[in-house]
């Protein structure tokens, strides 16, 4: 590396040209420029044989992916490491950039900023050392800096960022100016050049197979393996591998902004930065926020100054009121910096419009409009860099009060933070266990500090049994917890003005964890004494098998958990009949409720098989020396379960993730099925978003690779589902599909959700639902519950069929959340099922299986599977059964 020019002090006081100096007009493609630190290493336009931008030309993940590390193996200045492997085991890569001097303290950098974010360390340390702890803060930052991190394509359809990206890593590596070289010296740039690495390379290496061809040049299907555009959804419940990945990134880099690159639509404003819009939530803090929206501002300043056209900021993009899109990252003191700058058409061709392109006049949102009807590619990767380059310059110009604001301040700020309960105390003894190891695992994984009751105590006049889980909120990650388990109320302050009308959310208006998964949560306010112990890591009770009951016995388990799914996927793969009780049973003692699984202790393998599955589970297994006496289902064995899901469906995504979490025997419902569905299935899952469109359109094939024939339209697939369910089969048709389903099979149902938006508006909330327990749709679930609704479709059954679940008959039914008019559900039918023919049907008007937020509804998916392709067997067929030698 050559030496440097300039002192930092010379640095610093030049800054008011960086502005400048960082333009991306600096030579920098082609031949390497004077004083380049890697003059043998090939420019980007050399080594792709393109510039990055160029019309109709992408480079590969691969590519990209191989000359960061061929710059890595040239520059003692950039690190380049496959930190884990992705849903389909491609490599997920990062970058590191500092100077040689920081990577090579790299290990020290990122402990001593670890230190400065713990604020137990940082007030043991300052009293050792007998200073103010502000003054201690101080001087710690000052032998460390910060990190900056940037993701590029988490969608992986918005691919010029990571084509961005490829000029930005080459510049700051190759050229030997005051401005690269500050960014270098007073910062680690962490570069993630994309999250979602299998999408780019669905999607970019499809564009490049597609050329020159007559298909459709956009990757038609979810670029991702399970959740397609959802996977920055993800941000709370951590169920990919990619948001697990980029959660240990976090916690070991403690980044003081993450900078995440994204695209939106063709007539969107040409780039979009913060200020954010509203609503806010009250648990994030003001520092990480403030500093945020400070940073967009100076990049929109930079990029104004740049000429470049079209930058606006505010109006957009509420997301700071949920975890999902606000992020993990926000609760650790990392400011998010959006960018989202206007897409072209088809990936990398110009796009152009009637007329001038999003016109608005100029104001202090959009103080440079853009005046061309034409927009490039060229013009995304320039609009990127310049963004990215502006953020790190405005770091790297004042590095100790980001690492003071950021990681000192806000963490210190959460630990005397009294925005919250005291504590959220999860009782021990819980109808679900599995629910509760769901959820706690959650916070561990989020590094959360989690105390256990030793003994019984009383908190607000409630009891509480030795083993509850104590989740107090005055610590770094206090403010996350709230987040995560608070009952929402949305803010009425959401408003540009008085009298403004209210701002709809950017997403969902609640994540309360706990009402999703089924989990009983107490909010103590105030502070109590009992006994706890530190808990390092959440694991499952060891559950122990009771003793062999003999032949004619049967191993029990409750209904109530929707982990009893999973138990029923085991013993189906291990070929053990399993049966499920029509009526309550009791059991030495034990009462069940209707739904319990009954497992011959007779049958082949079976304590071997349930042995094992409650590994997975920790659900407790009963044994009883006769067979209950009472009606039965016998399930199938190894029930052929279709998911029709259709191209690019993300909830079709996110049930396939569920079912393979599980071990669920399905398979996605292809166009040539539907010749004959009941040779190859016993029940059919219809994913929300199956419209009868996409049923009888689906795919054009004559646009589309012979590889996605799968999802073309088969005019007929309605009669052919109705022909199913008449056949025998059993139909399970979810949120928006049960318009569908009732309208294929004529079921006696009336959509009563009022359309009027202005009267009418629950976008994404929790409303209370009640169950018909003593149905086979709803066995397990309990008598009532939160149910997830989002302007879904509510019943009235207009002739035969059952209703199960039910909103309340007078009230207010909102429970978290927001929702205006929900009173118009009154009484309304969300869940139903039908005898239709030889088989049955089961529609839920709501998206019960949302993102699989709620999985206490997991229980309704088990049931309508299993159940429905079983056999209703009487209290006498089953004691003859029973009966005969040998069981």
């Amino acid at each position: 590396m050559q030496t440097r020019h300039k002192s930092a002090t010379a640095l610093l006081a030049s800054l008011a040209l960086l502005g400048l100096a960082i333009s991306p007009a600096t030579g920098y493609r082609g031949d390497a420029p004077p004083g380049s630190k890697l003059p043998d290493l090939p420019a980007p336009a050399e080594y792709f044989g393109f510039e990055m931008g160029d019309e109709g030309r992408l480079a590969s993940f691969a590519d990209i992916s191989d000359y960061f590390e061929t710059i890595a193996a040239q520059s003692p200045e950039v690190d380049y490491e496959v930190v884990d492997r992705t849903t389909d085991n491609n490599e997920y890569p990062i970058l590191r950039m500092s100077s040689e001097e920081n990577l090579n303290r790299l290990d020290e950098i990122l402990a001593t900023n670890e230190r400065l974010a713990d604020p137990e360390a940082m007030v043991a340390e300052a009293a050792a050392a007998g200073m103010e702890e502000e003054d201690y803060a101080r001087k710690v930052a000052a032998g460390t800096v910060p990190v900056y991190y940037i993701e590029a394509s988490i969608h992986a359809t918005e691919v010029g960022n990571t084509q961005a990206l490829v000029d930005v890593v080459h510049r700051l590596a190759t050229e030997d100016s005051d401005a690269m070289n500050k960014i270098l010296d007073y910062m680690v740039v962490l570069i993630v050049p994309s999250a979602n690495p299998d999408g780019q390379q669905m999607v970019v290496d499809y564009f490049n197979e597609t050329a020159g061809t007559e298909y459709n040049r956009v990757y038609p299907d979810l670029y991702h393996s399970y959740v397609g555009h959802d996977n920055n959804r993800d941000w709370f419940m951590f169920t990919q591998k990619e948001s697990r990945t980029r959660v240990m990134l976090e916690q070991k880099y403690r980044p003081v902004v993450q900078h995440y690159m994204h695209q939106a639509g063709t007539n969107s404003p040409r780039i979009w930065t913060p200020p954010y819009d509203e609503p806010l939530s009250t648990a994030v803090d003001p520092i990480a926020i403030s500093s945020s929206n400070a940073l967009g501002q100076f990049t929109q300043r930079d990029l104004v100054a740049e000429g470049l056209k079209g930058v606006k900021s505010d109006d957009a993009y509420g997301i700071l009121w949920n975890a999902d899109v606000a992020g993990y990252g926000t609760f650790l003191g990392t400011s998010t910096f959006l960018t989202e700058i206007a897409s072209v058409r088809d990936l990398a061709y110009p796009y152009t419009g009637d007329g001038v392109l999003e016109p608005v006049d100029k104001t202090m949102r959009s103080p440079l409009p853009y005046d061309s009807d034409t927009w490039t590619l060229k013009q995304i990767v320039q609009y990127a860099t310049s963004a990215a380059f502006s953020g790190m310059n405005t770091v790297a110009s004042d590095p100790q009060s980001w690492l003071l604001n950021n990681l000192y301040r806000v963490n210190m700020n959460s630990v005397d933070w009294e925005g919250g309960p005291y504590a959220y105390v999860v009782p021990s003894g819980q109808r679900d266990p599995y629910a509760v190891y769901d959820m706690m695992r959650i916070f561990d994984f989020g590094e959360v500090e989690i105390e256990q009751a030793t003994a019984a105590f009383t908190a607000e006049g409630r009891e509480f049994a030795a083993g509850s889980y104590i989740l107090r909120t005055q610590q770094p990650l206090g403010r996350w917890v709230d987040q995560l388990l608070r009952i929402d109320e949305y803010p009425d302050s959401a408003r540009k003005c008085a009298d403004c009308p209210l701002i709809m959310p950017y997403s969902e208006t609640t994540d309360n964890i706990a009402l999703f998964m089924g989990v009983d949560v107490a909010a103590v306010q105030e502070p109590f004494e009992t006994a706890t112990r530190q808990v390092r890591e959440i694991r499952q009770d060891r559950v122990q098998m009771p003793r062999p009951p003999g032949n004619n016995g049967a191993y029990i388990l409750s209904a109530e958990s929707y982990g009893l799914g999973r138990i029923i996927d085991d013993l189906q793969d291990a070929g053990v009949d399993t049966y499920r009780a029509a009526g309550p049973i009791t059991v030495n003692g034990q009462e069940f409720a209707p739904g319990a699984l009954m497992v011959p202790a007779g049958e082949r393998g079976a304590r071997g098989a349930l042995t094992r599955a409650i590994r997975e589970t920790s659900l407790p297994v009963y044994a009883t020396a006769q067979m209950p006496e009472t009606g039965a289902i016998k399930l199938a064995d190894n029930t052929r379960i279709g998911l029709v899901r259709g191209a690019n469906n993300m909830p079709g995504g996110w049930l396939m993730w569920m079912m393979d979490q599980f071990g669920t025997n399905y398979e996605v419902v292809e166009a040539a099925d539907y010749a004959n569905l009941s040779e190859k299935f016993d029940s059919i899952v219809l994913a929300p978003g199956i419209s009868t469109d996409r049923l009888t359109t689906g795919l054009d094939t004559t646009k589309y690779p012979e590889e996605f024939a799968w999802a073309a339209g088969v005019p007929d697939a309605p009669q052919k589902l109705a022909e199913f369910a008449e056949q025998g089969g059993s139909v399970l048709a979810l949120g928006s599909s049960s318009l569908t389903a009732a309208s294929a099979m004529s079921l006696p149902v009336e959509n009563i959700t009022p359309a009027d938006r202005a009267a009418f508006n629950v976008p994404g909330a929790l409303l209370a639902q009640d169950y018909d327990t003593a149905q086979p749709a709803t066995w397990g679930m309990p008598a009532s519950w939160p149910t997830w609704f989002n302007n879904d479709a509510a019943f009235r059954l207009t002739g035969e069929g059952t209703s199960v679940s039910q909103y309340p008959a007078e009230g207010n039914p909102l429970v978290s959340g927001y929702a205006l008019g929900a009173e118009a559900l009154n009484g309304a039918t969300n869940i139903a099922s039908f005898d239709v023919g030889e088989g049955d049907v089961t529609i839920a008007g709501g998206h019960i299986t949302f993102r699989t937020w709620p999985r206490a509804s997991w229980t309704v998916v088990t049931n309508a599977i299993y159940n429905g392709a079983g056999t209703e067997l009487t209290a006498e067929e089953m004691a003859g059964l029973f009966a005969k030698a040998g069981r």
